[in-house]
């Protein structure tokens, strides 16, 4: 796994790379809360480069977006690749997030 992210307007972007599963999304989980506790209300998660997503990553992430609901924040999907989105559908959870084909629409609907 790989996460960087970076400021674009008033959004924080996460990139996020290669796997999201039980190995790996504490560290997910812990970057995401801790820009959260720090004040950051919207955020856009780049999974342009995500090849799965564990049940575990699905967990991560929709407690993160449960974190910034109780915020009033916003976290919306971009650049999600069709596989990836297939699984949020199949299990139930694309109704949590605003999927958006990429960054800009994404920090556009803010």
């Amino acid at each position: 796994m790989k996460i960087s992210q970076e400021k674009k307007g008033k959004a924080t972007v996460f990139y996020l790379s290669e796997k999201l599963d039980s190995t790996t999304s504490p560290e997910v989980e812990k970057e995401i809360l801790s820009a959260i506790e720090q004040g950051v209300n919207d955020i856009i998660l780049d999974l342009s480069s995500l090849d799965y997503i564990s049940s575990a990553g699905i967990r991560v992430l929709v407690h993160c977006h449960k974190a910034l609901e109780k915020k009033q924040g916003h976290i919306f999907l971009a650049s999600v690749p069709k596989p990836i989105e297939n699984i949020f559908y199949i299990t139930g959870f694309l109704t949590y997030f605003k999927v958006f084909d990429n960054q800009n629409q994404a920090i556009q609907a803010l």
